[in-house]
């Protein structure tokens, strides 16, 4: 008989309502066979986990991973993704997934990456190579000739064939073979690039790319069971990639009234991803602009006044995205959590300083906010039904937490105990002191 893990005296989150006190659940294999108050019969080959009050919640799903995001050695390089070889990126992107995993990450949904990164992690966890959360795999981020990123490739003059984590797509056709190509490789995501703006540089209303093109995409997307995610600041660009039936819209920095109806009504969801920006503004409020150059540019040089022209921008769009976010939970828009982690400013494993954004700044409550981190983020995946809340017949991915997120969201920092992926204990930190 397969042996069962029980989990007794749970404080349950079960990725839905409040908390629920004196909770049992049972695994069973890689799933939920029990959920509730009522008492379980133990057999003899069961392990039974006295939890005292501990919180047991779902895994989290991170919606935005960059898993080539890191140290590297070369950090001015002539394109993104091109700051080193391919095995060094393979060696972070393993880093970067074992972080996800210490730190209650059992999911995650790519968001660009060079050299086939996001598929060939899946493919290590898999074969048990290397310990990964699930993952589905993204493309390289498509762009339009003329994009802000293709103006930030300062390759153009060396004619390289290698444009990292870039890829140019113009037009429909291009754009069918080259999701085709993608998707066909292992991907599952495909990254568009659609406005100017979200963090290095303000908003502009525009859209990179043509209905026709963003559509062609999401058609190839959906032929290879697979979906279309969007760098997406602009308000026409939110507007149009939700008419077209892009599943996550990325940022949405200056979404209006109509791109938040737009949204609901093609069941779109949206990543606002702020902490990146506010990590910017408060870099930009200490930097001595008069002693050197703000090192976080558009890649183009600037004069001194259009680059702080440019961080007021930003933080324009930071204080317009600060009142939408809020608007965007009124009305029913499902969020997610997931921003660009990797950075000095905010490292991979450093997930809890984004949420704290949304409650601390925000007034998000904490219950909502670990909602986007859990259900929504498993529907995103296209998985709601196997994944995001402890019910009986989902897959058993479950944290054990010292705390209450619900109330703190910090304790998610320092507090998780014990990490079970598909019914496995990958992390087990219960026998250890709290810190």
């Amino acid at each position: 008989m397969t042996q069962r893990t029980l989990f007794t005296n749970a404080h349950l989150l079960d990725g839905q309502n409040a908390a629920v006190a004196g909770a049992n659940v049972v695994v069973e294999g890689r799933h939920l066979t029990h959920v509730g108050t009522e008492p379980v019969q133990v057999r003899p080959e069961d392990r039974v986990i006295d939890l005292a009050g501990r919180t047991l919640m779902p895994g989290m799903v991170q919606s935005h991973f960059h898993a080539a995001f890191g140290p590297v050695p070369d950090p001015s390089p002539p394109s993104l993704g091109l700051e080193a070889s391919s095995t060094y990126f393979g060696m972070l992107g393993v880093r970067n997934a074992k972080l996800a995993l210490e730190h209650g990450v059992t999911s995650v949904i790519g968001s660009s990456n060079p050299a086939g990164l996001d598929v060939s992690l899946r493919e290590a966890g898999l074969l048990g190579i290397a310990e990964v959360p699930r993952i589905v795999p993204c493309t390289r981020e498509f762009i339009a000739s003329g994009d802000y990123a293709d103006g930030n490739n300062r390759s153009w003059f060396m004619q390289l064939g290698e444009h990292g984590a870039l890829r140019h797509v113009n037009g429909v056709e291009a754009m069918r073979q080259a999701c085709g190509e993608e998707l066909g490789r292992g991907a599952r995501v495909v990254k568009l690039s659609i406005a100017r703006g979200h963090g290095v540089a303000p908003t502009e209303d525009h859209s990179y790319y043509t209905r026709g093109e963003i559509e062609a995409a999401v058609d190839v997307a959906n032929t290879h069971r697979g979906f279309v995610r969007a760098h997406c600041p602009s308000a026409v660009g939110v507007r149009m990639c939700a008419e077209a039936g892009v599943r996550i819209i990325d940022h949405a920095d200056r979404i209006d009234a109509a791109g938040i109806e737009a949204v609901l009504e093609a069941g779109a969801f949206i990543t606002p991803s702020m902490l990146w920006t506010v990590s910017f503004v408060r870099l930009s409020e200490g930097w001595d602009h008069s002693a050197m150059p703000f090192p976080i540019n558009v890649g183009i040089p600037e004069p001194h006044h259009e680059v702080l022209e440019r961080i007021d921008g930003v933080r324009r769009d930071l204080e317009y995205t600060s009142e939408m976010v809020p608007k965007m939970v009124e009305a029913g828009v499902k969020l997610l959590v997931g921003d660009d982690f990797g950075f000095p400013m905010m490292p991979h494993g450093d997930y809890v300083s984004e949420y704290e954004i949304y409650t601390e700044t925000l007034g998000i409550p904490p219950l909502v906010v670990l909602q986007w981190a859990t259900r929504n983020g498993a529907e995103a995946m296209g998985r709601g039904d196997e994944l995001g809340t402890v019910e009986v017949g989902k897959l058993a991915d479950l944290l054990v937490v010292d705390g209450d997120p619900s109330t703190d969201i910090g304790v998610l920092r320092d507090g998780i105990r014990l990490v079970m992926l598909d019914g496995e204990v990958v992390r087990d930190r219960l026998e250890e002191p709290a810190s």
